[in-house]
């Protein structure tokens, strides 16, 4: 109870020291930031759990890591909880040296027990996220501290060292701060034995990171409080304030008159009006999705790589950006999007309707075929599904449209039930096998698989790249995997989309990141 105590009073100290009182949300202070987004996504706030875009989002400002990807940088994540590091000549024993300055919101000291509790939990808890670490063949008992700044890290077999420190950079390798995370451990039906404090996790933290969460309102707000006592990044503002605006047309109307600093995702049709009003400027980044069509190699026409690439040089690209994405987005023939290591700002495919109709011809398909393609129901989905549609047309492929909610769509996908679906992909990590293995790999049962395209040559190179500790091999290993897969393989890559958010010109040193697990506050300030 004592400790408890202790705890309660240190974090109560900090708010004071803010000098911010309870209610201090208002866009109208200096000292505080106010974003206006849709958080509706945010399931939970233990970096455990949360797998959700708003939820990953918040996260990454209450906990540290071992290793961080810096403020718009998105290719290689550096170190920071560790300070140094060695790998055993296998390459399977990591073992990594932490800071000896870093203190928790508590007060406690992160030590090498922390390390090992946190891993250790995520390991056990088996939540979504888990398999970020667990893909490494990490068990319990592979995590230890050597002494309290050392800890060991036993992996089943070598893994390119590129691959490892993205996942380290995870949201889900967030450090908690055991001796607090313990104090809220309870038994529940799912975890009989404990739930390692993932009750109380979901809505409060317990982290060392540039911020404190003070209090999540579910569709409400998230507030923030700085951590000046930081290590490395202390914030330049007091407060955070994450509004819950779902609509993009309030958060347009609340960024104008100023009620918000900050309005997240605005749609391209409010863009190009927020960009005559002078109060206020566009931050833009390509975000990390993937918009593209998939192709059942295993159904009718869609055998023949004729065929495919013939429905490759059908497709508008340019009026589906443009027409339906008000042009935030940009072409895209990679599996490697932009922002990560890897990227190549090739484009294999513009509309070519004269040769599609000679590859279909070719192939034995003159007049065309019939043929179904899947998509969701939500926006922009419709609309880029019929303008595949009509874009197929013009070479004589009739395409029936299928518009399915989430829960039929993506179980058929999985089951290859499918002829054509539109789909989108996002990574789960930073770092280009998150997205190199589900479209190339067959193997991992994922996208590849899903359109029944067993490509030995294409899963060879990423088990490969996998193991590849020079690092420019292994990007090169994937470039050569994409290569193929671009000319041969089960897709048409359609678009990469961009985030685009309207920032009052008061608002300084924004950085927008490509995924949420990039997302930095503390280089923010205000004037």
């Amino acid at each position: 109870m004592l400790k408890k105590l202790v705890i309660g009073l240190t974090a109560v100290i900090v708010l004071i020291g803010l000098g911010l009182p309870v209610d201090a949300d208002a866009a109208g202070r200096k000292d505080v930031l106010v974003i206006g987004m849709a958080t509706s996504d945010i399931i939970s706030l233990d970096p455990a759990k949360a797998f959700e875009f708003s939820g990953v989002g918040v996260e990454a400002q209450v906990y540290d890591r071992l290793l961080d990807f810096p403020a718009g940088k998105f290719t290689k994540p550096e170190l920071s909880l560790a300070e140094s590091y060695e790998v055993s000549p296998d390459g399977k024993v990591w073992t990594f040296h932490l800071r000896k300055d870093v203190k928790f919101h508590s007060g406690n000291p992160l030590t090498a027990d922390d390390v090992v509790y946190s891993f250790r939990r995520v390991v056990y808890l088996k939540d979504q996220p888990s398999f970020i670490l667990t893909q490494f063949g990490i068990k319990e008992d592979a995590i230890k501290a050597l002494d309290k700044y050392t800890v060991q890290i036993t992996l089943e077999k070598k893994y390119a060292s590129g691959i490892f420190f993205s996942c380290l950079a995870a949201g889900v390798a967030s450090i908690v701060d055991s001796k607090v995370v313990k104090q809220h451990e309870q038994k529940t039906d799912k975890y009989p034995d404990g739930d390692r404090g993932l009750t109380w996790l979901t809505r409060h933290s317990a982290g060392s990171g540039p911020f404190i969460l003070r209090k999540w309102e579910k569709g409400d707000r998230v507030i923030l409080d700085a951590f000046p006592g930081h290590f490395r990044n202390p914030p330049k503002v007091k407060r955070v304030v994450i509004k819950e605006i779902v609509e993009a047309t309030s958060r347009r109307l609340q960024v104008e008159k100023g009620d918000i600093d900050i309005a997240w995702e605005m749609l391209p049709d409010q863009i190009k009006e927020l960009k005559k009003n002078k109060d206020l400027r566009i931050e833009s980044s390509p975000a990390t999705l993937i918009y593209y069509v998939g192709m059942n190699v295993s159904k009718g026409p869609l055998k023949d790589n004729r065929v495919r690439t013939a429905i490759r040089h059908a497709i508008d690209y340019k009026g589906i950006i443009d027409n339906i994405m008000g042009g935030a987005a940009k072409p895209i023939n990679t599996f490697i999007p932009e922002g990560f290591a890897g990227y190549q700002n090739v484009v294999y495919y513009k509309q070519d309707l004269a040769k599609a109709k000679a590859l279909l011809k070719e192939a034995g398909f003159p007049n065309g075929f019939e043929i179904s393609m899947d998509h969701g129901d939500q926006p922009p989905n419709p609309e880029i599904a019929q303008a595949i549609q009509n874009s197929l047309a013009r070479v004589g492929i009739k395409v029936k449209l299928n518009k399915l909610i989430s829960s039929q769509l993506w179980p058929k996908y999985r089951a290859q039930k499918h002829e054509l679906i539109l789909a989108r992909w996002g990574p789960d990590y930073v770092d280009p096998h998150t997205n190199a293995q589900p479209f190339a790999d067959y193997k991992a049962h994922q996208l590849c698989w899903r359109n029944a395209y067993y490509n030995d040559e294409t899963s060879a190179l990423i088990e490969k790249a996998s193991q590849e500790m020079d690092n420019d091999k292994r990007i090169a290993l994937y470039q050569e995997a994409n290569k193929i897969i671009q000319e041969q393989g089960p897709y048409a890559m359609l678009f990469q989309p961009m985030y685009q958010h309207a920032v009052r010109n008061n608002i300084k040193n924004v950085y927008v990141a490509p995924m949420f697990d990039l997302w930095k506050l503390y280089t923010i300030s205000k004037e």
